[in-house]
């Protein structure tokens, strides 16, 4: 599957399982999913992260033990690790 490809799919699953008021391409690959006071990010709590986990799971066909820590960084490292994946898993 071509990265723009799971870009794509990844902001349209962020979009609905968080209820964003924004289109794919308004959602920017450096948009933090975690936040501070300062610059907020798309998750609320810890909930929105299993929920949007859970989606990506069924989305791709991944595990849990896929992602990590720097999978969550930002919307970009997100979907960059789900290529990841998916491209070693064809290897």
């Amino acid at each position: 599957m071509e990265h723009n490809v799971i870009e794509q799919k990844t902001k349209e699953v962020l979009i609905s399982v968080l209820n964003l008021n924004k289109t794919v391409d308004e959602l920017s690959n450096d948009q933090a999913l975690f936040g501070n006071d300062e610059n907020p990010g798309l998750f609320d709590d810890s909930l929105a992260v299993l929920e949007v986990t859970s989606v990506l799971m069924a989305e791709f066909e991944l595990e849990a033990s896929d992602f990590g820590e720097e999978s969550f960084k930002t919307v970009g490292t997100l979907a960059q690790r789900i290529y990841d994946v998916l491209h070693l898993a064809v290897v």
